[in-house]
């Protein structure tokens, strides 16, 4: 068999879709993917496609795959690996290569002259800081062996990119499937497995007073997500999600559900993590979101107690945990949950938002006031894909979500562009059902290609462009420290087009929201099973839920 088509009839035991962009260093792979059972999606741009399979694998949570070609086509597909990286998500990229004898000859791993091979690049030690392996496949007889290598470590521990790059001779070598070598993850040992202090931790909640809870998108990749809930109905424990990461973890369905922690959260939330006397953060690594820049002051009020995979993250310099516990989320929560003790019940009742307090200029529509109106469509299996911006805070900081809705954005890297990619990739999880996906004027302007993606593949995605009129989060800094704007609005440098007739070219349905009361129109959109963008027209000065940083509230 050769083994590009073995490549994609082994792939079929561990996922049905492959995101790529074709190109001459990956020819025979892309010939052998179009033989196989595998769904090929083609993206316009390889970043799009791995943000795509970003995307997929978090609805999945299981591994995304993506295919992307030699030299550009592999340094392109580096920001959307760089976010799952962050993130924490699993994906495999397969990437081409020149032939073995047209790559240059190395000296220490450096290679001695720029580039032999047309579109030659040394991509493989440009992307070992951001994967969990990296490998080029220069043995045919190997190539088992490392994609069972590399989705075994993409998912296992604290999940993250791997890369694996298959020269264009190795592509189109002949194996045989019964020689091939297997991978067999090394049995882990008990000495290996990190002890919880389980009674520890049990003896520290139930003296307690003001007990919360803080949760991350860790149980989800751990598979926790049951445990979690019935350790929180078991224990009636006030819950905050972290912004942007887990904002569908726990829902207002939980009558402790206190809102989406971090700088641009929810006020409730973040005067609980003020004011507790115990914080227990499960799959979550805290980030500066959560902290705030102001990290000296999180939470100083309580001991607090981490649970997290990765032991680096616990012992962070902007962190000070009092028990730090290197441990699964999943085995955590289901340890506790069987522990039986009673806590003591902190009464918090969240504080609402209201709309008419952040009312915009006149013509224009309340971002709160529309996203209170969608909230109304929210049920189980209507996934959420944001961006960055203002399209990724106020739907965050407002838009009600339902148990077994997913609310999707990635958090550690905040590229712009991301929010349509990502929705094509959610909305290819679940066969091509329904997905909200919130975009910036100038975020959308980065991966606006893919609504071609979204019209060949008739996903019934519907896109809400926030047109800001420019980059609404550098505009506010820019304002904030130098009282000037500069590159990031019309005015300053940054134009937009016509999204009216862009988008009416492109010959999909086209609706504008110019005021409040035009929200009406949701009920047209939602009702639609076509794809439809949506334009709101937004206050350049919308008034924003304040930003929190740490202590403010004790």
């Amino acid at each position: 068999m050769k083994l590009s088509d073995f490549v994609f009839k082994h792939l079929e035991n561990f996922t049905d879709t492959v995101f790529l962009l074709s190109g001459g260093g990956i020819m025979h792979l892309v010939d052998s993917l179009g033989k196989s059972k595998l769904d090929a999606i083609c993206c316009h741009h390889e970043q799009a496609a791995a943000i795509a399979a970003e995307g997929y694998a978090r609805i999945k949570n299981d591994i995304g795959v993506v295919l992307v070609t030699t030299g550009p086509g592999g340094t392109n597909a580096i920001t959307g690996v760089a976010g799952a990286w962050l993130d924490s998500i699993p994906m495999l990229v397969i990437s081409g290569q020149v032939k073995m004898d047209n790559i240059a000859p190395r000296k220490n791993g450096v290679p001695q002259v720029r580039a032999i091979g047309f579109q030659e690049l040394n991509v493989i030690d440009i992307v070992k800081p951001i994967t969990k392996y990296t490998v080029t496949v220069e043995n045919p007889d190997d190539i088992k062996y490392e994609i069972e290598k590399a989705i075994y470590l993409a998912k296992s521990g604290r999940p993250g990119p791997v890369w694996i790059e298959i020269p264009l001779d190795i592509q189109a070598a002949n194996v045989d499937t019964k020689k091939l070598k297997k991978f067999t993850p090394a049995p882990q040992s008990e000495f290996d497995t990190p002890r919880i202090p389980i009674k520890l931790v049990v003896e520290k909640l139930k003296q307690s007073k003001r007990p919360l809870m803080l949760v991350g998108n860790g149980i989800r990749l751990a598979g926790g997500e049951k445990a979690l809930w019935k350790l929180i109905e078991k224990l009636k424990i006030n819950v905050a999600t972290t912004i942007f990461t887990s904002d569908d973890l726990v829902t207002y369905e939980y009558p402790h559900y206190l809102g989406r922690q971090g700088m641009p959260g929810n006020e409730t939330a973040n005067w609980a993590v003020d004011n507790c006397d115990l914080l227990l953060v499960v799959g979550d690594r805290l980030q500066l979101t959560q902290t705030s820049y102001d990290y000296k002051n999180f939470a100083t009020q309580a001991l607090k107690i981490m649970v997290d995979i990765d032991e680096s993250e616990l012992h962070k310099k902007t962190l000070n945990i009092d028990i730090p516990i290197q441990a699964d989320a999943k085995e955590f929560l289901e340890l506790l949950v069987k522990q039986d003790f009673k806590i003591n019940q902190w009464r918090v009742t969240p504080k609402k938002i209201n709309a008419d307090n952040y009312k915009p200029g006149k013509n224009f529509v309340n971002v709160y006031k529309f996203l209170e109106a969608l909230g109304k469509y929210s049920k189980k299996g209507l996934h959420v894909a944001t961006s960055d911006g203002m399209a990724s805070v106020a739907p965050h900081q407002t838009l009600n979500i339902v148990r077994g809705q997913r609310f999707i954005t990635n958090a550690g890297l905040g590229h712009m562009g991301s929010g349509l990619p990502m929705a094509i990739g959610a909305c290819i999880a679940t066969n091509k059902k329904q997905v909200l996906c919130m975009e910036g004027d100038g975020s959308i302007m980065l991966n606006i290609q893919e609504l071609q993606t979204m019209i060949y593949h008739r996903l019934p995605i519907k896109l809400f462009i926030y047109n800001n009129n420019g980059y609404f989060s550098i505009r506010n800094t820019h304002k904030s420290y130098f009282n000037k704007i500069f590159a990031a609005d019309p005015e300053s440098g940054v134009s937009f087009p016509n999204f009216e007739s862009v988008i009416k070219g492109w010959g999909l349905e086209y609706v504008k929201i110019s005021t409040d009361e035009e929200i009406e129109k949701l009920n047209k959109i939602m009702k639609s099973s076509s794809p439809v963008v949506c334009e709101l027209m937004i206050d350049p000065n919308q008034p924003m839920l304040p930003k929190w940083t740490a202590g403010q509230f004790i």
